[in-house]
């Protein structure tokens, strides 16, 4: 699964998904990879996020026919406390509730390293929901996203239909008026158990489960990519200070104020620079997530065929040798010279076993390298995942 994503989010001419991003087009792919897209996320790591208090916090939700199904309905306060009403809830997704979980990649190590993979090629904030179903009824009308979607199948079938853009540019991710006709769609695909479709901003869309009677589990790796709007909002941020004179109260000072805003926004275009806008925006995104812990890495470090993938969300520059030191999570981290070489493998490969790390590094101890890992592990730069 990482290999296929991998080789689909370079950047490089023949990049399929890159290609798609930058034409604003829909794709869908076959990875063939279905048994790798299933342990991204079981059904046991759904279970293990429902809990009244999910429900609370927003985490989770019941969503159907377009509308959250209110916490009334799923929970109970007993002894002052909100308890899950297991029962209404699966009577609730067999009767065509949908579940609705954000942000699991805070939760599921797997999700968090593919996030951060995402992140690193696209160059720009990701985050992961997850979105079971159980009859052909969809959690969702029609509707558009604000931010392009790459939908990863799990589990199940699922058909979708894409209607395309009906503006330009797309703006938020609002439903479409359910009385009003959408027409035809541009494309209806199903998607089985390891696909890819790359959804772009505006594309109005709808999904629901391919086969009577089944069920369908899915991702959406959310990819908030800058627009313009961003770009002049970063600008503006930048003079912020100059700009704070206020509108004079009297008409008659406002063709003299006119005429200075007027120079403040030539010089805001004449600004412009986006090696320093993309060099600010890695800049205000996490080094890396927080569910790299690998407390209990002992000293001693993975062994052979243990999978070390970068929790690092953005590239850090890394000599290939010699010590460096970063910024992240506010402060500084020092990286010795086996780290720097560690790490520049991994964002290289994106993913590689210990046994890979040790036969790329020849030179190196291997005990060395195995206590560096884990020792990376324990600083939440490297997620360590046993097979």
């Amino acid at each position: 699964m990482i290999a296929t994503l991998r080789d689909l989010l370079r950047r490089r001419p023949d990049s399929p998904l890159s290609a798609a991003m930058e034409a604003g087009h829909r794709l869908h792919v076959k990875t063939g990879q279905a048994a790798a897209c299933a342990g991204l996320l079981p059904w046991a790591g759904v279970n293990a996020r429902l809990s009244a208090q999910a429900l609370v916090d927003g985490e989770v939700s019941v969503m159907r026919a377009g509308r959250e199904v209110p916490l009334e309905m799923l929970t109970r306060l007993v002894g002052g406390q909100r308890v899950l009403l297991d029962a209404q809830l699966q009577a609730l997704c067999q009767g065509g509730a949908s579940l609705v979980l954000l942000a699991m990649h805070r939760h599921v190590q797997a999700l968090a390293a593919l996030a951060a993979m995402v992140e690193r090629h696209v160059e720009a904030p990701v985050t992961i929901n997850a979105y079971a179903s159980f009859t052909r009824d969809g959690a969702f009308q029609i509707h558009r996203d604000g931010h392009d979607v790459l939908v990863v199948q799990i589990a199940g079938r699922k058909r979708w239909f894409c209607h395309g853009r009906r503006s330009e540019p797309p703006f938020g991710g609002e439903t479409v008026d359910p009385r009003r006709d959408p027409g035809p769609p541009e494309a209806e695909m199903v998607l089985a158990p390891g696909d890819l479709l790359f959804v772009p901003k505006g594309d109005y869309h709808r999904a629901e489960v391919a086969d009577a009677g089944g069920q369908s589990l899915h991702l959406t790796v959310a990819i908030q990519r800058p627009d313009g709007a961003e770009v002049l909002r970063w600008r503006l941020r930048e003079m912020a200070d100059r700009l704070a004179a206020p509108v004079p109260a009297d008409r008659a000072g406002w063709a003299v104020y006119e005429a200075w805003l007027r120079t403040m926004l030539a010089e805001l275009g004449d600004g412009l620079d986006f090696d320093r806008f993309q060099a600010a925006q890695a800049a205000a995104r996490p080094l890396a997530g927080t569910t790299a812990i690998g407390l209990a890495t002992g000293a001693e470090g993975p062994d052979d065929v243990t999978l070390v993938q970068p929790a690092l969300r953005r590239r850090p520059a890394l000599p290939g040798t010699g010590p460096a030191v970063i910024a992240a999570g506010g402060g500084t981290i020092r990286l010795e010279a086996l780290d720097c070489a560690i790490l520049v493998l991994l964002l290289d490969r994106d993913a590689a076993t210990m046994g890979d790390i040790t036969a790329a590094l020849p030179a190196e101890d291997p005990a060395a390298l195995r206590a560096a890992v884990a020792a990376l592990a324990r600083r939440g730069l490297v997620f360590l995942t046993a097979p």
